[in-house]
């Protein structure tokens, strides 16, 4: 075992003994690189998680490398009621302004873990109607949210002091389109929440379709983490026995992601029961695409997820609409910048239309008199040839006589 697979094995082993509540295994702290340990949990989300199994490893740790797991613990546990209050203050601005919501990704995913802290919350994550968005704007500022720019996915996201994020989503976006097809109804065709109005709900088929759909979206484009595994494993353990498995299977095999999901679960039997399979290579290569952030085991994680290759094909897509975009622009400009060319456009501006034909036939024009004023000056060039042979053959020939008679 080399050193990088001791790190991942040891971290595994770490948060498998918090989430069992069992006596973490203890290793000479001269062997284990710490900071390096930190830095892997703190990347797949469980360094606050952690910080409950190295309690009792004092003496093997730096204090430096402690304070690390320390703080991310405490942030977590403040992190708590902050969210919880900041989700009960959404949800009642929302219900108040009669606006169909659905939260995605909430503080309920805390009470799946056996102590709320244990659970780092990075956002809450909610669907809305498209239509929706600017009321949701107004809403937010109200509250003292600040709009910030978003470069994970296409949500807008919000930000408070002391550091509650908050994501709107007008659609539920996979990789896989055929499952994005499947939760492509408007927000108010799904269920409401006993005792709510607009706030609306997944069954529990639902729910656990989204998370099956989001850890092979996220393991797809190498974002899966230790917790990716670990919510959509104690959900799985949650709910196994009110699930109807027959419709669940059914769904997931037709989106290709059955096995995936399977073995995802069964990844985490191997994770946090210290559970066995035959097929350990596989999920070797698992748990190395997981902890390397997709560096590692693609290979083999490419034949249980068919996804891999349609990320390819998302990031061509994406490409060649980043391409059309750029031709369209280019053919229509923004308002702002052809008000600037055409000054008759802030009084009319229902002539943008004929103004962009017009600066386009402009520039077509401009190339095609550059065009032949180009060839027009390779055609003098090409005669100034011709000519010149002619002017210097009489020169010559008097200059040779000159020479035959000074012979």
């Amino acid at each position: 075992m080399n050193v990088m697979q001791q790190e991942r094995r040891y971290l595994l082993l770490l948060v498998s003994a918090v989430m069992n509540q069992k006596k973490v295994p203890v290793m000479s702290g001269s062997l284990m690189p710490w900071r390096t340990i930190y830095r892997l949990a703190d990347t797949n989300q469980v360094a606050n998680l952690c910080w409950l199994g190295i309690l009792g490893l004092s003496s093997e740790i730096g204090k430096d490398v402690k304070d690390l797991f320390y703080e991310s613990y405490q942030r977590e546990l403040k992190n708590v009621s902050g969210y919880q209050s900041a989700e009960e203050v959404l949800i009642w601005q929302l219900e108040r302004r009669q606006i169909h919501f659905l939260i995605l990704e909430g503080v309920e995913l805390r009470a799946l873990y056996p102590q709320k802290e244990m659970r780092r919350m990075d956002h809450i994550r909610i669907l809305v109607s498209k239509g929706d968005l600017p009321r949701i704007e107004t809403i937010m500022r109200s509250m003292d949210y600040e709009p910030q720019e978003n470069r994970e996915d296409d949500s807008v996201l919000y930000y408070k002091i002391p550091g509650i994020y908050v994501r709107f989503y007008d659609k539920i976006k996979f990789v896989n389109q055929k499952l994005e097809r499947y939760f492509d109804s408007p927000v108010r065709m799904y269920s409401k929440k006993r005792g709510y109005r607009y706030l609306r709900c997944f069954d529990k088929e639902e729910a656990y379709l989204y998370m099956a759909g989001k850890a092979a979206n996220d393991y797809a484009l190498g974002r899966a983490t230790v917790r990716t595994v670990l919510d959509f494993w104690l959900y799985e353990k949650a709910h196994k026995e009110e699930l109807n498995w027959p419709y669940v299977d059914k769904v997931l095999k037709r989106y290709k992601i059955l096995e995936f999901s399977e073995r995802l679960l069964k990844l985490g039997d191997i994770w946090f029961q210290n559970d066995i399979s035959d097929e350990m290579d596989i999920y070797n290569a698992m748990e190395a695409y997981i902890l390397s952030r997709g560096e590692q085991g693609r290979q083999l994680s490419g034949k249980i997820l068919p996804l891999l290759q349609d990320v390819a094909d998302f990031y061509k897509r994406d490409r060649q609409r980043e391409w059309m975009n750029r031709e369209k622009e280019a053919l229509f400009p923004p308002r702002d910048y052809m008000a600037g060319m055409f000054p008759v456009l802030k009084k009319f501006p229902w002539l943008y239309t004929f103004c962009c034909l017009l600066r386009l036939w402009r520039i077509w024009f401009s190339k095609v008199k550059q065009f032949f004023a180009e060839k027009r000056e390779r055609l003098k060039e090409k005669f100034r040839r011709v000519k010149s042979p002619e002017q210097e053959l009489p020169g010559s020939q008097e200059e040779n006589e000159n020479n035959i008679r000074m012979e």
